[in-house]
This record gives C-alpha cells, sequence and structure tokens, in this order.
C-alpha cells in the first residue's frame, strides 16, 4: 500500500486529477481517500491511461447514466466526493463542476474572513512594531517570557494569510476555466488613455451614463484595472454602446454564459466571490431600444435594494472596525503621553474615518436618484 499526503488537494482540482491519471500510468490504482488525513492510498497494478475526474455532491446516488454510457466509473467514493475514472481513448461527455463552484465559493468567502480577521491583527502588530522602533526613547519595551508565543503566533497569522490569497486564486482560476468568468479581451490598435473614477461602484447610475457618453465622443472603454478604479480608452470612432452595471450577491454558474450569449461582453467583473459587481457593454444603432439586462421596474428596484443593502453592509462593517480601533486609542492614552509615530497614525485613521462616510452619502444620493427615476 503506497500513503501520499495532500493536504491541499480540493483546492487545485485540475492538478489533482492530473496527478492521479499520471500515477495510474505508472502503475498505482487508487483505493482509497482519507478525507480527515487529506491522505491518498494506492495500490500496485497493471499500467493504465485513465482519465480522472472529482466529483462533489450531495446526491449518496450512483453516478448519472449519460455518465456510465460514456464510459465513467466510480474509483472511490468518500462522503460527499467521488472519484471516477475513465479509460476510453475518446471522452466527449464530463461530470458537471457546477457543485465543485458552490463549494469552492463558500471555501473562499470563510478563508477570506479568516484572512481579513488576521490582517486587522497583523496590522495593529506592525503598527506597534514600528512605534517602538522609530521611537525607542518615547516608547517602554517590557521584557517578557511569552514574546516567543506572539511572534510564533504572528507567523502563524502570515502563513494563513498567504495561503488565503494562494487558494482565492486557484478557485477564481477555476471558476474562469469552466463557468466562462473570464473577462472578454478588447486589442486595441489606436491611442490609449486612463481616467480614473474612485468609488462608481456605489453610483452605478453615474458610471452608466459617464461610459455611454464617453462611447458617443468616441473614447470606447478598453478594460478596468484589476483594482477597479483605474479606466483604460481608446480614441476611435464615435459609437452607441450601453454599459451595464450589474450586481449579483450570489452569482449562478451561468450567470456569465447566460449574458454573453446574449450578445454582450464583459469588461470587469470582481475578483470577490461572495458579492459578484461586473461591467457589461453592448453596442446598437440608432433608433434601436437601448440595451438593458431588465426592463422591468420591479426587477431594477430590487437590484437598488440589493446594492444598497450591501454596500451599507460593507460600510457598517469598516466603521464598527474603525470605532473599536478608536475606542482603543482613546482609553489607553492621553494625547500628551503619545509618541510623534503615534500621533501621524491616530491623524492617519481620523482621514480613514472620513471614507465610509463618503461612500454612504454617495449610495444614499444614488438611491434617491433611481427612485426619482
Amino acid at each position: 500500500m503506497i500513503k501520499k499526503w495532500r493536504p491541499f488537494w480540493s483546492y487545485d482540482m485540475e492538478k489533482t486529477e492530473r496527478w492521479l491519471s499520471s500515477y495510474a500510468l505508472e502503475g498505482k490504482k487508487l483505493v482509497d481517500v482519507h478525507l480527515l488525513s487529506r491522505t491518498f492510498l494506492f495500490e500496485e497494478a497493471e499500467r493504465m491511461e485513465e482519465e480522472y475526474q472529482i466529483i462533489y455532491s450531495t446526491s449518496k446516488s450512483e453516478l448519472p447514466r449519460r455518465l456510465i454510457d460514456a464510459g465513467w466509473e466510480n474509483a472511490v467514493s468518500q462522503g460527499k466526493w467521488k472519484f471516477v475514472r475513465n479509460n476510453n481513448g475518446m471522452i466527449h461527455t464530463y461530470p458537471s463542476r457546477e457543485s465543485v463552484l458552490k463549494r469552492n465559493r463558500i471555501h473562499s468567502f470563510v478563508l477570506s474572513c479568516i484572512a481579513l480577521i488576521y490582517g486587522i491583527q497583523l496590522t495593529s502588530f506592525i503598527a506597534a512594531m514600528l512605534s517602538l522602533f522609530l521611537s525607542p526613547e518615547e516608547s517602554r519595551f517590557v521584557p517578557s517570557p511569552l514574546w516567543s508565543i506572539t511572534i510564533l503566533y504572528f507567523l502563524q497569522v502570515i502563513v494563513v494569510i498567504f495561503l488565503t490569497i494562494r487558494m482565492t486564486q486557484k478557485l477564481r482560476a477555476f471558476d474562469q476555466r469552466y463557468f466562462s468568468a473570464s473577462v472578454d479581451t478588447i486589442s486595441s490598435i489606436g491611442n490609449t488613455f486612463a481616467k480614473w473614477n474612485f468609488g462608481w461602484m456605489y453610483a452605478p447610475d453615474l458610471l452608466e451614463n459617464w461610459l455611454s457618453d464617453m462611447a458617443m465622443q468616441g473614447n470606447h472603454l478598453v478594460r478596468v484595472s484589476k483594482m477597479g478604479p483605474k479606466f483604460i480608452f481608446e480614441k476611435s470612432t464615435p459609437k452607441l454602446v450601453s454599459y451595464v452595471y450589474d450586481f449579483q450577491l450570489k452569482a449562478s454558474p451561468n450567470y456569465y454564459e447566460v449574458h454573453k450569449s446574449a450578445g454582450w461582453s464583459l469588461t470587469f467583473t470582481s475578483s470577490s466571490w461572495f458579492a459578484k459587481y461586473s461591467i457589461w457593454q453592448k453596442e446598437y444603432e440608432l433608433g434601436e431600444e437601448i440595451p438593458q439586462f431588465t426592463y422591468d421596474a420591479t426587477e431594477k428596484k430590487g437590484q437598488v435594494r440589493k446594492v444598497m443593502l450591501v454596500n451599507a453592509s460593507y460600510v457598517g462593517y469598516l466603521l464598527v472596525i474603525l470605532s473599536f480601533v478608536w475606542w482603543t486609542n482613546l482609553s489607553n492614552y492621553h494625547m500628551q503621553e503619545r509618541n510623534t509615530f503615534d500621533q501621524i497614525l491616530l491623524g492617519f485613521l481620523f482621514i480613514c474615518s472620513l471614507i465610509p462616510a463618503l461612500l454612504i452619502f454617495r449610495s444614499f444620493r444614488y438611491a434617491m436618484r433611481m427612485r426619482k427615476a
């Protein structure tokens, strides 16, 4: 019996499937998988050229008839996981990835929350260390045998944050490969220039009007930076283009494919798994009705409510964190006891506290405009 440990196999399914196929080619047959210990068990067997697929399903039933007819057979079943293989030369039917995508989104959300909490702790620790090293004469260092535990804890925090970022990248690549979530590439052949637009996700109507006006002036959107505020335009002939900012609290697996098949081009989509906001565009001719995702007033009102709810939740969460940091700083120290670095940090904190208020105001004005419309 051969044991192999792969702790993160479920976050890179394709690599795991290729790994299982390569082991079959070496004469190692998969016989069991221990989910808790993340261990794969193999036994020596005849060399086989097999293709493996991993299925995640809450159903305890056997494989669907269409997969059995295509030559797939169950190699190992453990919990909600099925490891299936196929030794046919030509495979035209593959298992669905939809359940895997839903499971990955939940895991990505949980990992992101953990990384965010750890990130706040790490920021506080770094700020304290900078205060100690930048103003040693104004700081007081207290030796403690527990410093080694503190350092080990924050090393663990760094490792968790790094793994979260890495896993999220893998899961997002999986989404783009199987569910058409990749942004449509628009090649620029003329001169390009950049325009900055901060906080556009808090005023969708202003964004749509701005982009459409730019297209009518001959400035066509080519791409948007990954973080969002930088818009790259190409100078060309004026065109009529409809832009739609669409927000999905939980995008279905076929969300992108449905809109792309209807002629829409995806210009930008956020990297978040639990709240997707995207920018779509579609050209139209003079005299035609302006293309929209929906013409129903009730659905439009529902979209406005979703945008307001999520934006308010984001900003509210940020305000809670900032309020806690403010309370911690003001309750523990008097202003005259602060060193220079602490005073600079307090000023930076004050500026950061103004940003949520501006975002809430921008979202409120958006809701008022849509209500009048």
